[in-house]
């Protein structure tokens, strides 16, 4: 769907549940802000509806979020019934901590790549930040995802004072393993939209930080791509940076909450129920009006902030 801005609208990310097991600082306030919405889709109703998405709204892409969508019990059978309705663009995005287990299903259900969450490498720091977790199972799930033939990318929230320390460990580690990494400004969302503490770690600290061990130039990426990219001797990184140089104005992307309501832009809240269109004979015009009532609330500026969970609507 082309939406007013001139921009294809072909990216669909579904929060399969609100439940994770972590908590991380930036995204809830504690462990117990994570609950399943009480009127949480059935699978085969959350199928029914992507299918819908790619039959009659254009979406070629879709990402798989949370919460943490490796705890989703269906989640194996979701990407094959995804797969076999024509998208084959199907990626991930998880904390890892049980990616060891799944890393082989999964990529023999179809997906294709992953978005490993990952703030730290150090245990102690890795456990401050997430709440939750040992590092050591994530990166034992990744070393899984990379023998099962999986593309992967590494996302690593900066906050100053907490892990701008790690921003150079991180890529070592990513050019050791052949991974890409991204960093990602911090964004007013959650427990952060209104707080007084806001560690923002710019991108211009961040290419700083990388300059004094490694010799960097600017890379080519999608033209819808969230993150400025860069090569480095030995492989690349990138970052999202959502405060320096927002990215609004190239978004290509629409979420799908875990109890069928569409969210055209993380600054708006607003949010369109699509579920009901299960019940239809026909649902596709009604379904693309209200798509293309869900995509005017895009803008083509900055991100404003929101109080919208991370969780709830799929990171």
């Amino acid at each position: 769907m082309i939406d007013s801005y001139g921009r294809n609208i072909n990216k669909l990310r579904i929060s399969v549940s609100e439940i994770c097991n972590m908590a991380c600082t930036y995204c809830v306030s504690s462990l117990r802000d994570h609950r399943i919405a009480p009127d949480q889709l059935h699978p085969d109703e959350l199928l029914r509806l992507v299918r819908l998405l790619h039959d009659h709204a254009g979406i070629e892409k879709v990402r798989i979020t949370g919460g943490e969508p490796l705890l989703y019990p269906d989640l194996v059978p979701l990407v094959v019934g995804i797969a076999d309705s024509g998208i084959q663009n199907i990626g991930l995005t998880t904390n890892a901590l049980t990616l060891q287990k799944f890393a082989k299903p999964l990529r023999e259900a179809g997906l294709r790549s992953l978005n490993v969450s990952l703030d730290s490498l150090a245990p102690e720091n890795f456990r401050k930040l997430g709440r939750v977790g040992r590092v050591a199972q994530v990166l034992k799930g990744i070393d899984a995802a990379l023998d099962a033939g999986l593309r992967i990318k590494l996302n690593m929230v900066v906050m100053r004072g907490q892990n701008d320390h790690e921003v150079v460990d991180l890529l070592d580690y990513g050019v050791a393993h052949g991974i890409e990494v991204r960093y990602l400004e911090l964004m007013r969302m959650g427990p952060l939209y209104q707080s007084n503490e806001f560690p923002l770690f710019t991108m211009q600290e961040i290419l700083d930080k990388i300059g004094e061990r490694y010799s960097y130039t600017p890379a080519e990426a999608e033209a819808d791509s969230t993150s400025q990219r860069f090569w480095v001797p030995g492989g690349f990184f990138g970052i999202i940076p959502n405060e320096s140089a927002p990215f609004c104005s190239t978004c290509s992307r629409l979420r799908l909450t875990s109890n069928g309501k569409l969210v055209g832009c993380l600054s708006n809240p607003t949010e369109i129920s699509i579920r009901d269109l299960l019940d239809h004979s026909n649902p596709g015009t009604e379904l693309q009006n209200r798509v293309a009532t869900s995509v005017t609330y895009k803008q083509s500026t900055a991100f404003t902030g929101s109080d919208l969970g991370m969780s709830r609507i799929g990171g």
